[in-house]
């Protein structure tokens, strides 16, 4: 069979990306991921000796998706030196003009692909994460900065098994670019509900994705997954009308359930009024069950 014209494109718009990789010292290119917001690569830095991540902007963004990309690069680069965030190590173009983003690079992948191949995470695990996490959060929050896109995938395992968020692609810098009028920018299963119903991201919608992530984690699935073709109003509508699906049946201790239920309070007043108060309620759940908490990096 003819190979198609669109593979035929994108192996070459691929190969071109590897050659530029190169020529700007990063050998042995190779594909680990790919999204709307770019294709990332794992390589090796000649000069250091060491492997990396590189986000590459895909070949078909306009100038609006060329800022949103630099923007990551920029909240990243911001926040890097934090434990529970993944260090920029560069930001740069190719020879042709290409941005691109070197990272750590990560090996043991995302939350998500844990729970995806080892079920969930026992909850006290859980929870010393979502304190970690906390922490994180709340020191972009100090910065100026909101992730928008808080979920089990955007945090990664780094070689000293510590949690660390990535993927600000979706990032709102104070005074910085707006998303386009009428669009929201977030993963539906996480996404707090007033963003979902168009109002902007904030704070405390951050708080909720971080809440609904935990909850995921310890669940083994998100609180709200997104049912077949339901469409966003009917998902909308049920997480208006009813209360998040109940942990304690499992198991799982009343403090960390409240903990996680206020954080995804439908209405927003409700809800921490800070990351740093989610994870000192979160720490207070693990003295409740005669557990030490771990410390907020902030």
């Amino acid at each position: 069979m003819a190979e198609k014209p669109k593979a035929r494109a994108r192996a070459s718009g691929a190969s071109e990306v590897v050659a530029e990789l190169a020529a700007a010292g990063f050998d042995n290119a190779r594909q680990i991921a790919r999204g709307a917001a770019g294709v990332v690569y794992c390589c090796r830095e000649t000069a250091l000796g060491r492997n990396v991540a590189i986000k590459v902007l895909p070949t078909f963004s306009d100038d609006a998706g060329r800022e949103r990309f630099l923007r990551e690069g920029y909240a990243m680069g911001g926040l890097s030196g934090h434990p529970n965030i993944v260090n920029i190590l560069r930001v740069g173009l190719t020879a042709s003009g290409r941005p691109y983003i070197v990272m750590s690079y990560c090996p043991a992948g995302s939350l998500g692909l844990r729970v995806q191949r080892e079920g969930p995470i026992a909850w006290p695990e859980a929870v010393r994460i979502g304190v970690k996490l906390c922490g994180a959060l709340e020191t972009a929050h100090l910065s100026g900065t909101l992730h928008r896109d808080i979920k089990p995938a955007n945090v990664l395992v780094n070689d000293y098994g510590e949690p660390q968020l990535t993927d600000f692609g979706t990032a709102h810098i104070a005074g910085g670019y707006e998303t386009a009028a009428g669009l929201f920018s977030g993963t539906i299963d996480y996404l707090a509900p007033e963003v979902m119903a168009g109002d902007p991201a904030t704070v405390g919608s951050d708080v909720y994705s971080l809440g609904a992530t935990l909850y995921s984690l310890i669940a083994g699935s998100p609180a709200y997954e997104r049912r077949g073709s339901e469409d966003l109003l009917a998902h909308y509508t049920r997480i208006n009308n009813t209360r998040v699906p109940d942990l304690r049946p499992g198991g799982i201790p009343d403090a960390v359930c409240s903990a996680i239920e206020t954080a995804m309070a439908v209405d927003a007043a409700e809800r921490p009024a800070s990351a740093a108060e989610f994870g000192r309620g979160l720490q207070e759940s693990l003295r409740r069950n005669g557990l030490k908490p771990d410390a907020m990096a902030i």
